[in-house]
This record gives structure tokens, sequence and C-alpha cells, in this order.
């Protein structure tokens, strides 16, 4: 199982396609998401606004913005427990 927070906000359309990215995984790799809303809580947004959208891996690992396929599936398998 792998385990991604996923840091996104409404109306971000990096965001979406991340999503949809996130989403065409999720059975193949058994991938776990925690979906968190930056504008829910001040300091994620003051950490994140600029980079949305961030996907955190288990290892600490970070892929955030314009987040192309082929870093995410090397992210992906680097992080398969």
């Amino acid at each position: 199982m792998v385990k991604l927070t996923f840091y996104t906000k409404d109306g971000c359309w990096l965001c979406d396609t991340a999503e949809e990215m996130i989403n065409c995984y999720i059975q193949k790799y058994d991938i776990k998401v925690i979906k968190i809303a930056i504008d829910s809580d001040d300091d994620l947004y003051e950490l994140y606004r600029f980079d949305i959208p961030v996907i955190e891996f288990n290892d600490g690992s970070t892929l955030n913005g314009r987040i192309k396929k082929k870093d995410f599936l090397n992210q992906l398998n680097a992080n398969i427990e």
C-alpha cells in the first residue's frame, strides 16, 4: 500500500488534473489518499498556496505544481511498501 497526502484547493485546475491522475492508479497500486484542503487551515494555506497541488509520499518526498505522470509513477514505485 502506498499512502499519499494530497494538498489541494477547490477551483484549482492543476489540483483537479492531479487528482484524476491519482485516481487512475488507486486500485493498481493500492493507494490510500488523504486529501487535505489547504484553505481549511491558515498555516497550510501559507505553506502551500503557491505550490498546489502537492502530493506527499510515504518517504516524505513531494511533487507539486504541474505534476508529470512519469514523475508521479517514479515516486509511486519508490514508495511501494
